[in-house]
C-alpha cells in the first residue's frame, strides 16, 4: 500500500474510545461542547464519509479499512476524550491513574488487532509523578510507543519543570517518547479560554500557542539539556509557527542565558513536529529544521481532518511546494518509523 509511490505512516491519528473506557469519569468527556457550544464535533466533517467506523463503533477492523480508504500502511494511535478526561482538575491523582491504566490497557488490545500496523501512545497521571513513572512502566510492558503530555500549565507545573524529570528518565530508558498534544475541551488553564468564547479563536490560539509555551519550558528550564535522549514530538499545531519560535528562543538565551544550549541545537537533536494535510509552510520549515525532523499527521477522524484524501492532498501539495521525493520519504515512512522506534515491528 502506497500514496504515490510513498509508503505512509501517520504519525499522529485518533481513536474513538468507548466512554466506558474511562469508567466513572467518562461523564466528564464531554467538556468540550460545555466550554464552546459552537464546537464543530462532526468526525471529517461529514458522518456519511464515516459511515462504516460509525456503524461499527470505530472498532479496530474498521479502523484498518478506513487506513486502506486513504493508502495510509501504518498509524500512531492517540486518544480523542483521553486527550482531557484524565486531566480533568476534579480527579484526584488515583482517579487519574486509573482513567490512564484503563485506557492504556484498552489502546494495547486495539492495536494487537494488526500491530504490524497500529501502534499506541499512552497516558499518564502528570498530576502525581511517582504514578505517571509507574503506568509509563505498564504502558512500555504494553508495548505502547510513547506517553501523551498536555502542554497546559497543569497541577502548578510547566513541562520543563525538574518534577518530571524521574518520567523523563523513565522513558529515556524504556525507549518511549514524549508526545506533547493539545486539545481543547480541558476544564483548566488554556490559552484563550481566558478572553474568547466561541471555539474558533479558542481553537485557533490554544494548540499552536500551547505548544510554543510548553517548548519554550522545556528549553528555557532545562528539561532537554538535561535529559539528551529524550525525544519530544510537537503535534498537531501546524508547522509555520515553528521556524519564529526557534529563532525568538535562541535570541533570548543568547541574550539572557549565553551559555545555554540554543534551543535550535536542541531541537535538531531529539524533537519532531508534524505537518498536515494541506499545510503551506512544510517546506518553509523543512529548510529550517530538516525532514528528519518533520512528520505527517492526518487527525482522522477528528472534525477538520480530510477523509478519504488527506495523504494524497499533502503529497500533492508538497510536490506543489517543490519538495523532493527523498525529503517526502523521510516525512512520510522513515522519519516517524525512527522516530517513534518501530522499526521491525511495522510492516
Amino acid at each position: 500500500m502506497a500514496v504515490e509511490g510513498f509508503r505512509v505512516l501517520d504519525a499522529d491519528a485518533h481513536v474513538i474510545e468507548p466512554p466506558s473506557v474511562f469508567g466513572p469519569w467518562a461523564d466528564l468527556g464531554t467538556s468540550a461542547i460545555d466550554l464552546a457550544p459552537d464546537t464543530p464535533m462532526v468526525p471529517c466533517g461529514d458522518l456519511e464519509l464515516i459511515a462504516d467506523q460509525m456503524a461499527s463503533g470505530f472498532d479496530a477492523p474498521s479502523y484498518l479499512r478506513a487506513m486502506d480508504a486513504q493508502g495510509i500502511d501504518a498509524v500512531v494511535l492517540y486518544p480523542s476524550i483521553g486527550l482531557f478526561v484524565p486531566f480533568q482538575p476534579e480527579l484526584d491523582a488515583g482517579q487519574s491513574a486509573a482513567a490512564c491504566r484503563s485506557y492504556n490497557e484498552w489502546v494495547a488490545g486495539y492495536c494487537a488487532e494488526d500491530d504490524t500496523r497500529l501502534a499506541g501512545v499512552g497516558l499518564v497521571p502528570l498530576a502525581d509523578v511517582g504514578l505517571a513513572v509507574a503506568e509509563e512502566r505498564h504502558a512500555a510492558a504494553l508495548g505502547l510507543a510513547g506517553v501523551l503530555a498536555r502542554p497546559n500549565h497543569l497541577y502548578g507545573r510547566n513541562l520543563g519543570d525538574a518534577a518530571y524529570d524521574p518520567l523523563y528518565a523513565a522513558l529515556v530508558e524504556d525507549g518511549l517518547v514524549l508526545s506533547v498534544h493539545e486539545g481543547l475541551g480541558l476544564r483548566g488553564p488554556t490559552i484563550g479560554v481566558d478572553r474568547f468564547a466561541g471555539f474558533t479563536a479558542r481553537h485557533l490560539l490554544s494548540h499552536p500557542m500551547e505548544q510554543m509555551a510548553a517548548m519554550a519550558s522545556l528549553v528555557l528550564d532545562g528539561a532537554l539539556a538535561r535529559h539528551p535522549d529524550l525525544r519530544v514530538a510537537f503535534l498537531e499545531s501546524g508547522t509555520g509557527w515553528l521556524p519564529y519560535w526557534l529563532h525568538r528562543l535562541d535570541e533570548h538565551q543568547a541574550w539572557m542565558d549565553p551559555g545555554a544550549e540554543r534551543a535550535s541545537a536542541l531541537f535538531a537533536r531529539q524533537c519532531v513536529i508534524s505537518t498536515e494535510a494541506d499545510d503551506a509552510l512544510t517546506g518553509l520549515v523543512l529548510d529550517r529544521v530538516g525532514a528528519d525532523h518533520v512528520v505527517w499527521a492526518s487527525d482522522f477522524p477528528h472534525p477538520d481532518a480530510l477523509f478519504p484524501g488527506a495523504a494524497t492532498t499533502f503529497v500533492a501539495e508538497a510536490l506543489r511546494q517543490g519538495i523532493t521525493d527523498a525529503d517526502l520519504a523521510a516525512i512520510l515512512w522513515d522519519g516517524p518509523l525512527a522516530f517513534y522506534a518501530l522499526a521491525g515491528r511495522l510492516t
